[in-house]
C-alpha cells in the first residue's frame, strides 16, 4: 500500500490500487458486503426506464453492468483496469447489449455525444479523484451526456462513518480512534487510498456541477461494521434485513450511518 503514496496522479494511483492491492473487487460486493450491491440494484430497478441506454463509469468487473444488460438495457461499461474488463468480457452472455472498454471515466465521458444516454452510473470514480476540480469536471461530463429527464447515479464514501468502521471492525485492535490517520480536531480522514466526503461536501459538488439531487440513499448501513454477522445471515435473514434497511435508508436521520451513499440525480434542463 505504501508504494501508492509516491504516485502523483489520481488515475495511476487508482490503477495501481486495483492491480496490486484490491484485486477482487467483484467478490467484495458479492460476499460479506452484499447490502450495497443489493440496494443499488434495487434503486436502479426503480429508476431506469425499460431498454435504457446506460453508461457505466468505473464498472469494475461488471457488478452492475452485467445485471443491467441481463435486464434488457444497453450498456457501455468502462474501467481503467485491464483485468476488470477482461473479467467482465468473460462473463458476457449471448444476446447481451454490453460493450466493455478499458478507459478512464473522464476520457470515456469526453468521447460521448451530448444527451446520448438515458442514464449514467458513476459508482466508483468519486472514490478516487483526488481534487474537487477533477470530480466536478467528471460530474459536468455526466450531466452533458445524459438526456433531459435522464438519471445520473453517484456513489461517495462517508468520511464520518469510516472512523467508526476503522475503529470497531478490526478485531480487538481499537487503536484507530487514537492513532488513526485523521485530523483529531475536525475528524476529517486523509484521502488515501480513497477519497472521503461529508454529506454536505458531496451534495455541494453535485450541485456545483449542475445536477439536481432527487434521492439520497444510505446504501450499506451497518454492513461493513458488522460484516461477519451479515455474512452469516441465512437467505431469509438477508431478505428480512433488506426490507428493514429499505425502510430506513432514505430517512434523513439515518443517512450518516453508512460507509457509502448513493445519490440519484437528474438532468432537468434541455
Amino acid at each position: 500500500m505504501e508504494h501508492l503514496r509516491s504516485i502523483n496522479t489520481s488515475l495511476e494511483c487508482t490503477r495501481a490500487l486495483y492491480q496490486d492491492v484490491f484485486t477482487q473487487e467483484q467478490k467484495r460486493l458479492e460476499g460479506a458486503l452484499w447490502l450495497e450491491k443489493r440496494t443499488s440494484l434495487h434503486v436502479l430497478g426503480q429508476e431506469l426506464k425499460p431498454a435504457s441506454r446506460v453508461l457505466d463509469l468505473g464498472c469494475a468487473a461488471g457488478v452492475y453492468a452485467l445485471p443491467l444488460a441481463r435486464s434488457g438495457h444497453s450498456v457501455l461499461a468502462v474501467d481503467l483496469v485491464d483485468h476488470h474488463i477482461q473479467s467482465l468480457k468473460e462473463q458476457l452472455e449471448p444476446g447481451m447489449a454490453l460493450e466493455a472498454q478499458v478507459l478512464d471515466a473522464q476520457s470515456a465521458v469526453d468521447m460521448q455525444a451530448d444527451a446520448s444516454f438515458d442514464a449514467v452510473l458513476c459508482l466508483g470514480p468519486m472514490y478516487h479523484l483526488v481534487t474537487e476540480q477533477e470530480r466536478v469536471q467528471l460530474l459536468e461530463g455526466c450531466l452533458r451526456v445524459v438526456k433531459p429527464g435522464g438519471k445520473v447515479f453517484l456513489s461517495f464514501i462517508n468520511n464520518d462513518w469510516v472512523i467508526a468502521t476503522m475503529t470497531l471492525d478490526n478485531g480487538e485492535d481499537t487503536s484507530y480512534i487514537t492513532m488513526g490517520d485523521y485530523d483529531k480536531a475536525s475528524f476529517r480522514c486523509k484521502d488515501f487510498p480513497f477519497v472521503f466526503h461529508t454529506l454536505s461536501q458531496a451534495q455541494a459538488e453535485i450541485e456545483r456541477a449542475g445536477l439536481q439531487i432527487s434521492r439520497r440513499i444510505n446504501s450499506d448501513g451497518l454492513n461493513e461494521l458488522f460484516r461477519c454477522q451479515f455474512a452469516a445471515f441465512s437467505p431469509q435473514e438477508k431478505d428480512a434485513w433488506f426490507a428493514y434497511h429499505l425502510n430506513l435508508c432514505e430517512q434523513p436521520h439515518h443517512l450518516g450511518a453508512c460507509n457509502h451513499w448513493l445519490f440519484v440525480c437528474e438532468r432537468t434542463s434541455i
